[in-house]
């Protein structure tokens, strides 16, 4: 449990307040998620793999098909992936049909090998 988590049982006890109290246990509940949350790795595997290829391409804006034949991967493996990393801001998706994507400025900066070295 994170710190945050913690102090706030600290809280409850020393102010002898009921972790059964509705607002108490909502709060608690809110906090651990958020703990949870932030204890899964930012990038999976596949979508680590996507990036590390969006920033070494020459190309700024590509549609699905484009990032897995450059991969050599079937397209319907990265949409998963691919849609996680705009949720999580790596990289932008635009228009409809065909859609788009964009590696972001978060994405170009994003420094993969650290974030390996620190995942280990």
């Amino acid at each position: 449990m994170n710190k945050t988590v913690n102090l706030f049982k600290t809280i409850i006890n020393d102010h002898h307040l009921s972790i059964e109290d509705e607002n108490v246990k909502a709060l608690l509940d809110i906090l651990e998620a958020q703990n949870d949350a932030s204890n899964k790795p930012e990038l999976t595997p596949a979508g680590m793999a996507i990036l590390e290829y969006l920033q070494s391409c020459d190309k700024t804006s590509l549609k699905a098909r484009d990032i897995a034949e450059g991969m050599n991967l079937p397209s319907r493996r990265i949409s998963g992936s691919i849609r996680k990393l705009v949720d999580d801001g790596f990289v932008d998706k635009m228009g409809k049909d065909p859609v788009i994507y964009s590696i972001t400025e978060k994405g170009k900066n994003f420094d993969i090998n650290n974030y390996k070295e620190n995942m280990n």
